[in-house]
């Protein structure tokens, strides 16, 4: 499974950035899924299999794998039947027996560890002479179809723990090699014209050879760093069929075979794009273009085709290559500068599973992609022995990323003075209001998976999170070997609770939403009228902007969803400014705790007293703030209270604005409050007139829509629909 090559370092063609997105959505993929499934399990015979075209259990096997990957419960009746029938299955054929051990794998490996060791075996006994694979056991020439399915069978057995002897893989890696065409590409046996999915039955076989045969020269873990760390050898024939691919990728037929095969073309592109993590062949986004055709061709009652196994093809397609991304790795270099640990992150990934809630991907991301397509993902992992110079532009990039809710993670590989050194300039550079702290043991980020102690990462606050983390020790070679005792496992999972605090253990964005930027958007305001409405926030001494995009996305949202003529730019003031009168909504928000001075709780009642609003929100629902609020607020209005306002009252009553019988808490909130479903704000009215609104849970963190690890607040749509009726009643009363 592990990424076996230095893309970047090889040739150019796989680089250039893929074409405009597509227009296909994940809820399309997810209709497309439903109806595929429940098409699916409407042909499911009395005895668990389903109708065979083949080989005896073969369409069964597959079936029941593209079920389990497409989520259907262990538990459901269909898997149940299926699984039973499976598990009888003669090991006779090649197809049948490697889709048999990676339907059991998929469904419980350790409860089927005896049925999949046998089929394993079996299929080791059938390579032949050439080292590959063909229909039965050692009978026949050997042929590429059948040869692709062994070595994803054994590479399953292999994850599962089942031994597969070396020498299997090095057979099995000469023959692939012999095998190729002058033109990088394979066909079905040797001699042939390249095509599609032949040609990614090669790259896919040689990408799970890379993993197993040991082509890297890193082993061991000795004074913090790895021997030979960095050190591969070269894999031309690899990077000259991800050329192949790159160059003919199409989603609409098997490149070379037209319609022939193309179900199982696109099954073996998805297989490579995974298995590589990288996200385009050349231009080309390979899982946007063919989850695009797949949801056209898609049939009325659910099925693609007459042929039950491409119904099995396209769900396994759009379910496998469907998994939100975690992280994506950044090509630095035009070399393999960048990744001298190239399964780290396969291998993380592996090791997380579904601890976050669901499975999840990586990928690899270009240097020069869009910065909306390095937002695809939580975490931008750097890593390497050198930190790479970056000019101003990508500084500031970086700097965007962070401030637009990502989380820089990077790693000096086997703790290199080098990238310490460099990255530690850099940080000073990019975030010189925010000096690099090691984050103790305290920091959520030790416990918000497992329960771990300190291990010397480095870290800066943007907004309400940490979200450039630094490690100047070694973990990818930790991750990348897997094994090394004691450390990969505790390794493993401190990368683990990284992935848990940058993606807040909340539900990953969807692999085919396009991230839009607040200040890229393509809208284009008039002119505001004399009487538009500006919002201002107000600076104090101390953590005044957590959350930086919080109001530039409001005020979007005001203009867009709402129709408000309201200007783009929000103010900063501060109260004891002389022209705080003209700000007639003030914004308040913050963590930790604060003080207002005499002559700000002067400045600040006079305001209020005039015909002023204040708006204040306790970022992530912090308590430091919320006292310091409730006291500061106590001694600007000694006669006035703070009280919470009543689920009647006309501030949710969304006229103007929203009507608010219930909101959505996050998941922290839920945890604490588990009853708690209706808005929470208090209120403070000075002479009849509501003035002041609070919310104790906080909706800036909803506004600017990023990630925050425990964060007690409300989830985007109604800290939305919350504010708007705030500024509204402020506008209207």
């Amino acid at each position: 499974m592990g990424v076996w090559l230095a893309v970047a370092a090889a040739v150019p063609m796989i680089l250039p950035q893929p074409a405009a997105h597509g227009d296909v959505t994940g809820a399309q993929v997810k209709r497309a899924l439903k109806a595929g499934v429940r098409w699916l399990k409407s042909r499911q015979q009395r005895n668990g299999s389903w109708p065979e075209r083949y080989h005896a259990g073969g369409e069964s096997c597959l079936a029941t794998l593209a079920l389990l990957q497409a989520g259907e419960p262990l538990d459901s009746r269909t898997v149940s039947r299926a699984l039973r029938f499976v598990r009888r299955i003669e090991n006779e054929h090649v197809y049948v027996v490697s889709l048999k051990i990676m339907a059991l794998v998929k469904a419980d490996a350790r409860g089927y560890r005896r049925e999949i060791a046998e089929a394993t075996k079996w299929l080791v006994g059938a390579q032949n002479e050439t080292g590959l694979w063909s229909y039965t056991h050692k009978g026949g020439r050997f042929d590429h179809s059948n040869s692709q399915f062994a070595l994803l069978g054994l590479h399953a057995a292999a994850q599962a723990g089942v031994t597969v002897p070396r020498a299997v893989w090095q057979r099995a890696q000469g023959g692939v090699l012999r095998t190729q065409n002058a033109d990088g590409g394979w066909s079905y046996r040797q001699g042939g014209r390249s095509y599609g999915s032949m040609t990614a039955a090669g790259v896919s076989d040689l990408l799970i050879l890379g993993n197993t045969a040991r082509v890297r020269r890193e082993r061991g873990f000795r004074n913090g760093s790895a021997p030979q760390c960095g050190e591969y050898r070269t894999n031309r024939p690899l990077v000259n069929g991800l050329n192949w691919l790159a160059s003919k990728f199409r989603a609409r037929d098997n490149p070379g075979r037209g319609n022939s095969y193309h179900y199982y073309w696109l099954y073996g592109a998805e297989r490579c794009g995974m298995l590589s993590g990288q996200r385009s062949f050349g231009r080309h986004d390979w899982y946007r273009e063919g989850a695009e055709f797949l949801v056209r061709a898609q049939g009325s009652d659910g099925r693609w085709t007459v042929d039950l196994a491409n119904t099995c093809f396209a769900i396994l397609y759009l379910a496998k290559g469907h998994k939100p991304l975690l992280a994506q790795k950044l090509r630095w270099s035009e070399n393999a500068r960048w990744n001298p640990d190239r399964n780290d992150l396969d291998h993380l990934v592996a090791f997380i599973g579904d601890k976050l809630g669901e499975p999840v991907a990586w990928q690899t991301t270009a240097l020069d992609a869009p910065l909306e397509d390095w937002l695809a993902a939580p975490i931008l992992y750097v890593q390497g022995h050198e930190f790479p110079v970056f000019n101003a532009n990508l500084r500031a990039k970086l700097r965007k990323y962070v401030e637009n809710g990502g989380t820089l993670l990077a790693e000096a590989c086997c703790g290199r003075k080098a990238f310490r050194e460099g990255f530690r300039a850099f940080a000073a550079q990019v975030f010189p209001e925010q000096p690099l702290r090691v984050l103790g043991p305290q920091h959520a980020i030790y416990h918000s998976k497992y329960k771990l102690r300190a291990a010397g990462l480095e870290g800066i606050d943007v907004g309400c999170r940490t979200s450039v983390i630094f490690s100047p020790d070694d973990l990818s070679c930790l991750w990348e070997q897997g094994n090394v005792p004691k450390l990969s496992q505790s390794a493993l999972e401190l990368g683990t609770n990284i992935a848990a605090y940058a993606s807040g253990l909340g539900g990953l964005r969807d692999r085919l939403d396009v991230v839009t930027l607040p200040e890229t958007r393509a809208v284009t305001p008039g002119p505001a009228q004399r009487d538009a409405f500006r919002l201002a926030q107000i600076v104090y001494d101390g953590d005044w902007r957590p959350d930086p995009l919080a109001l530039v996305r409001f005020v979007e949202f005001l203009r867009d969803e709402l129709k408000m003529d309201v200007i783009s730019q929000y103010r900063q003031v501060r109260l004891t400014d002389s022209d705080l009168y003209t700000c007639p909504l003030l914004y308040m928000t913050g963590h930790y705790a604060f003080e207002w001075s005499e002559p700000q709780r002067a400045a600040l009642a006079a305001h209020l007293r005039r015909g002023g609003f204040l708006f204040v929100d306790a970022c992530c629902g912090r308590e430091a703030f919320d006292r310091a609020f409730r006291k500061a607020i106590a001694r600007t209005f000694p006669e006035q209270e703070l009280k919470l306002l009543p689920a009647e009252h006309e501030i949710y009553g969304g006229e103007p604005g929203f009507r608010i019988e219930s909101v959505k808490y996050k998941e922290t909130v839920h945890r604490e409050e588990p009853d708690l479903k209706t808005p929470s704000q208090w209120g403070l009215e000075l002479d009849g007139r509501l003035a002041v609104v609070y919310s104790p849970y906080s909706l800036g963190c909803g506004l600017d829509g990023h990630t925050c690890f425990n964060c007690r607040g409300v989830v985007t749509e109604d800290a939305q629909r919350m504010a708007a009726n705030v500024v509204l009643y402020a506008l209207t009363h």
